[in-house]
């Protein structure tokens, strides 16, 4: 069964980068030292060397490895794949006669050599015979050069033995969820339920690092990365990304929540392998706003024709989700390339058009829509366009005014669809609709003092007494009051941050709405606190705590804007 299961998944590697992507993964867990990889020689001639790496062959010799690796049309070897430009005996003679040396590994350019083939197909008999006498000649046991095939049976041995077998396969509820994943990947209607569970599994079976050795520890992590890039791979075959930016963003926070756990955020082995698994995350965040941004910048583009009566709702709540996942993106870039003040400026224009192409984005329907709303406010602050945030502040004040004056409709403080559809498209208001308390009006009253907005406040203020509804912002609790208040729940605030939506880990501070503009602005920055200090960001990874907030729907908290003073800021 398990042998099964891999198979049909190498088999299923249609394109050769895919092949070229996880071959390598393979070779790190078998202890091969990789001098070098596809990625590294992309657009170079390899002559016959798409890998290279230093190993044991299984009678112990250190050897230096050739690998050339064979997928996508060319995965089965036939007269065709065989004969051709570029093809399998070409690959090989060249791999022979084109000598690589690297005077920077010691020895390296004294071992023995062997080239391996690695192809996720079979050989065909017509051409059988042909290739084995082309071997034995070019290969005589006696001669300085080796030679082995790793065709689609080899790899899936391989593959189950040192990969899958370790944390994937490791019993039938596991082997169940694996195919799960593997089946249902594309499935409409699809919770991702699976990929969850199965995620978890992995890491609880992990356990703590306390005890485990540097292998266990790399097999985690490949196989993580492993799993990331299967759904990765069947989202972009199946021309569905949304899978992958649902699920993978679940498999970096769980994965950081236990290097945390572990204390290992300091640690360079580790920090250099989960960059490997991110690198992931941000391959899907490419591809997935490469092909909508164009969408999302014309008129509407995110509002679907085929929604119906639901698109009242729907276009909406894709358009928030949507939001959310943008900012993420962009600070994630940003990030990567901090002093190109280029990218800067395209990412505000970029936001700037699809906010006004697309007023879904200033229509919340949920109280937790304060997150796509706080973190879009807090990136135009940040970039210093206040002009931005008072435009789209005041935008989104609106919708709400109107909502509720033709609707009698606030957001929903439980953030349930179905209450919405209910009362949108039913007219019945649920009795699990809540309307009576809002964490989003009340960020939102604080930010008309952060961007000074003195005509918008007492509008706002006339407003909520109107609506007689309960301001207020969540607070999360600092690690002394977790201590205090949950005694039986362990972990820091971080930590839970990174595993779970945060709510019995703070409390609802109430917002009261002054009389006075001035006065309601002195006491908003009054009672500023110290940011936490957290190790994601003195790690490198800030936009990890971007990502948790919008991934798990934990709201922003007020520090998080209250620290723009206007005097300094704005």
């Amino acid at each position: 069964m398990r042998n099964i299961i891999v198979r049909e998944y190498l088999e299923s590697l249609t394109e050769k980068s895919e092949l070229d992507y996880i071959f390598p993964i393979l070779l790190e867990v078998m202890n091969f030292k990789i001098i070098s990889t596809p990625k590294k020689t992309i657009g170079l001639a390899q002559y016959g060397k798409d890998v290279i790496a230093v190993g044991t062959d299984k009678y112990g010799i250190k050897k230096r490895f050739y690998f050339e690796i064979k997928g996508g049309e060319d995965r089965d070897i036939t007269t065709h794949t065989y004969n051709k430009k570029d093809g399998v005996r070409e690959s090989i003679i060249e791999a022979k006669d084109r000598v690589y040396t690297d005077a920077s590994n010691p020895g390296f350019n004294d071992l023995p050599v062997k080239i391996v083939v690695v192809h996720n197909g079979t050989i065909h008999p017509s051409v059988k015979e042909t290739f084995d006498g082309m071997i034995a000649r070019e290969f005589p046991q006696v001669g300085a050069f080796q030679f082995e095939r790793w065709d689609l049976y080899e790899l899936t041995q391989l593959f189950t033995d040192h990969l899958f077998n370790e944390y994937l396969l490791v019993d039938d509820e596991a082997i169940v969820r694996f195919k799960r994943v593997l089946v249902l990947i594309n499935t409409p209607g699809n919770d991702y339920k699976d990929f969850f569970v199965l995620l978890n599994f992995i890491l609880d079976k992990t356990g703590t690092n306390s005890g485990l050795k540097e292998r266990k520890r790399l097999l985690l992590f490949e196989t993580i990365r492993l799993v990331c890039f299967i759904v990765y791979h069947y989202a972009k075959e199946g021309k569905n990304l949304e899978v992958a930016k649902k699920c993978i963003p679940y498999a970096i926070l769980r994965l950081w929540h236990w290097i945390l756990e572990n204390n290992l955020q300091q640690n360079q082995k580790v920090i250099k392998h989960f960059r490997k698994v991110y690198a992931i995350l941000i391959t899907a965040l490419d591809d997935y706003f490469n092909e909508t941004i164009p969408i999302a910048r014309v008129k509407d583009g995110l509002l679907s024709e085929k929604g119906g009566r639901y698109e009242q709702i729907g276009y909406p709540v894709r358009a928030m989700e949507y939001l959310s996942y943008l900012i993420v993106y962009f600070c994630i870039k940003e990030a990567q390339a901090p002093r190109d003040k280029r990218l800067s400026v395209d990412q505000v224009f970029i936001l700037i058009e699809i906010l006004n192409k697309n007023d879904g984005m200033t229509r919340p329907f949920f109280d937790n829509h304060l997150i796509p709303i706080c973190l879009t406010l807090n990136f135009f602050i940040t970039h210093k366009r206040i002009d931005a945030a008072r435009s789209y502040l005041k935008n989104v004040l609106q919708s709400i005014r109107l909502a509720f004056d033709i609707h009698k409709r606030l957001p929903d403080g439980h953030n349930r669809i179905e209450s919405v559809i209910q009362l949108v498209l039913r007219k019945q208001k649920s009795v699990y609709y809540e309307d009576k308390t809002s964490h989003l009006l009340g960020a939102l009253a604080e930010y008309l003092a952060v961007l000074d907005m003195e005509e918008e406040y007492y509008s706002f203020k006339t407003f909520v007494e109107n609506c007689q509804v309960y301001l207020a912002v969540f607070e999360p609790f600092d690690d002394e009051q977790l201590k205090q208040y949950l005694p039986d729940q362990q972990g820091s605030h971080e930590l839970w941050l990174f595993k779970h939506e945060l709510f019995k880990e703070g409390y609802q501070s109430e917002i009261r709405l002054d009389e006075k503009f001035e006065d309601f602005k002195e006491k908003t920055f009054a009672k500023t606190r110290p940011p936490y200090k957290y190790a994601t960001t003195k790690a490198g990874f800030g936009s990890l705590i971007c990502l948790a907030h919008v991934f798990f729907k934990t709201p922003i908290f007020p520090v998080d804007w209250r620290h723009y003073h206007p005097t300094s800021d704005l």
